[in-house]
């Protein structure tokens, strides 16, 4: 097809009629075949698996005392009585093996009850161990992320005030999110902005929201990074508040990072930071520096897009919903 539309051209600029044609519209035509030859070719992102994140140990919480069952509260109860007890003590010792017995068979029947109210209560199997436990969802979830955009670091610090927060579905973002818009003709930028259409602006990307597993077993968190032109970025995950996986000043392009987690059903808090790691460089091409969340799920060939109650946000009614801008 591009071969017949190529002789056409040629043809065309042969015949009499060529010379009717203006310069411009020849110019196109010109235009037009040189792009086509520069199209890049597609390449599927090149898949990398990234192992958890150990550089932050996790705090252990205080747990209660263990529960004792009956009849180790009964060792426990006779090792204080006496070895020559009196009448009065080995009436009391009796009382208590009394209520023990007692409070054993109350267990017992407690368990008994329990198990006839869930007869068929699916078991599932344990969260990694040590990894995120899955919690109960909240109400009032929408579909997609909340993000939050922050000031520019090279750290990707995001523990001030953001500057702009929005909720938005799951999609592939650039760093033209969040950019202010050029008009044609607009002579408050300069001309290289004018050009390519964007501005020099840059943020670091927070993205929060739920992921709700439906049906436990193993799942692959992947994430398609695109830092562009060989520049170096950070990005950060969080599954269930703890930090599963943390790069910083990596350069990554065209990769598809996942990192492999067996999930019990159960909705689990996600986020993501995302930034560039510097702001020094001959051009700047916002819509070659990328970020795209996706999923795979047990016995899935690919990795996809989540579904529209596989991953949700809170809805809060002071947020707005889509772009910014």
């Amino acid at each position: 097809m591009f071969i017949a539309t190529l002789v056409a051209s040629f043809a065309l600029a042969g015949s009499p009629s060529a010379s009717k044609l203006s310069s411009n519209v020849q110019y196109a035509m010109a235009f037009g075949l040189v792009e086509a030859f520069s199209q890049k070719k597609y390449e599927a992102p090149k898949e990398q698996e990234v192992k958890a994140d150990t550089s932050q140990p996790l705090v252990p919480e205080a747990l209660p005392a263990p529960v004792m069952k009956p009849r180790e509260i009964e060792k426990r109860a006779t090792d204080f009585i006496p070895a020559d007890p009196s009448p009065d003590r080995l009436a009391q010792a009796t009382s208590q093996e009394e209520i023990l017995k007692r409070l054993e068979r109350l267990e017992e029947e407690n368990r008994r009850l329990r198990q006839q109210a869930q007869p068929n209560t699916p078991q599932t199997p344990p969260a990694q161990s040590g990894g995120p436990v899955a919690q109960r969802l909240p109400a009032q979830m929408v579909p997609g992320w909340r993000i939050s955009l922050y000031e520019w670091n090279n750290e990707g610090n995001t523990s001030r005030s953001p500057m702009r927060v929005f909720q938005l579905r799951n999609q592939r973002i650039t760093a033209r999110l969040g950019q202010h818009p050029i008009r044609p003709g607009d002579r408050t930028y300069s001309r290289a902005e004018r050009f390519q259409g964007s501005t020099n602006e840059m943020f670091v990307y927070k993205l929060e929201g739920w992921l709700n597993i439906r049906e436990p077993g193993q799942y692959q968190l992947g994430w398609e990074v695109n830092c562009g032109f060989g520049h170096k970025c950070n990005l950060i995950a969080r599954l269930g508040g703890q930090q599963i996986f943390g790069e910083f000043n990596r350069n990554y392009e065209n990769r598809m990072l996942y990192q492999s987690r067996e999930l019990a059903a159960g909705a689990y808090q996600y986020e993501l930071v995302f930034n560039m790691s510097n702001n020094s460089f001959m051009k700047f091409a916002p819509d070659r520096v990328s970020l795209y969340p996706m999923i795979r799920g047990p016995n899935e060939p690919n990795f996809r897009d989540f579904g529209p109650d596989e991953l949700v946000t809170q809805n809060d009614p002071r947020i707005p919903t889509g772009l910014p801008y």
